[in-house]
């Protein structure tokens, strides 16, 4: 089953296409023996062309662009993006942090991002067996990674394809009646992500460590994290290198302060300040 990215709470099934009617038929009948009706587009990326899914789309006859894309790998629609992940490629992703990333960029360019898992078809169609699946969310379960990266991205849809034959039929599906995505923007999308998204290389474990320490904000963690190799690394810097570091005076100060000083004094001044 899927969930349609433009119809939240309605599903429709994996194997459902695009109907044919005596309209979608070609008409001999008529000049030229073919209809005016415009072959559906899907832009894909050019390191996704090994696989066999390109030659599927074509076989339902879907015109096929191949692009070296920065973000996504598949774009549909003007609006949908699709990042295409195998259970291995999956379970990688999400232990070193690359997925998160890659929802960042589809999240921050496409109105409508989904994340497609594709399983084999000689395989189980199943992430986990249940004895695998716990009732408490685990930092080692797949499943609990995947609730989590749902929380944080309320804007990424999931889609669970038994293979890569259902994935063309959904893509078929997901495009019906929709516009055509853009070449031109597709590749302009990817050129910003170079320049604008650079801070999606870092681990978001360490991002989120550091923005959580006074001093530290949006505009300066990456280049601390571009100069400090781990957080030992960062206690050693004095308080005049991490002011020409954050460029802030006062941001260094209050970093340096919290690295430095004893945790039974900060506990009590923080107490102090409820207090009063």
């Amino acid at each position: 089953m899927v969930i349609p990215v433009d119809r939240e709470g309605r599903v429709i099934d994996s194997s459902m296409g695009r109907k044919t009617n005596e309209m979608d038929e070609p008409n001999t009948r008529k000049g030229g023996g073919r209809d005016d009706k415009e072959t559906p587009k899907i832009i894909v990326d050019v390191r996704d062309l090994r696989s066999t899914l390109p030659s599927l789309i074509h076989k339902k006859g879907m015109e096929i662009i191949p692009l070296t894309l920065e973000v996504g790998d598949y774009i549909l629609t003007p609006d949908t993006c699709v990042e295409r992940k195998s259970v291995s490629d999956l379970i990688g992703s999400l232990n070193s942090g690359r997925l998160y990333s890659q929802a960042t960029a589809m999240t921050r360019h496409y109105k409508k991002p989904v994340l497609l898992i594709e399983f084999s078809e000689s395989k189980s169609f199943s992430l986990q067996s249940p004895s695998a699946m716990h009732s408490e969310i685990s930092s080692q379960s797949v499943s609990s990674k995947l609730v989590l990266l749902t929380l944080h991205f309320p804007k990424l849809r999931i889609i669970w394809s038994q293979s890569p034959y259902a994935t063309a039929e959904i893509f078929e599906a997901l495009k019906s009646g929709q516009p055509e995505p853009d070449p031109s923007i597709a590749i302009s999308v990817g050129a910003e992500s170079l320049n604008d998204v650079q801070g999606l290389i870092y681990s978001p474990i360490g991002q989120d460590m550091l923005l959580k320490m006074p001093g530290i904000n949006s505009k300066n963690f990456k280049t601390l994290m571009d100069k400090v190799k781990n957080l030992q690394d960062l206690i050693r810097f004095s308080e005049q290198e991490l002011e020409r570091l954050l460029g802030n005076d006062s941001n260094a100060h209050l970093l340096w302060t919290f690295l430095h000083s004893d945790l039974e004094s900060q506990i009590a001044t923080k107490t102090f300040n409820k207090k009063n």
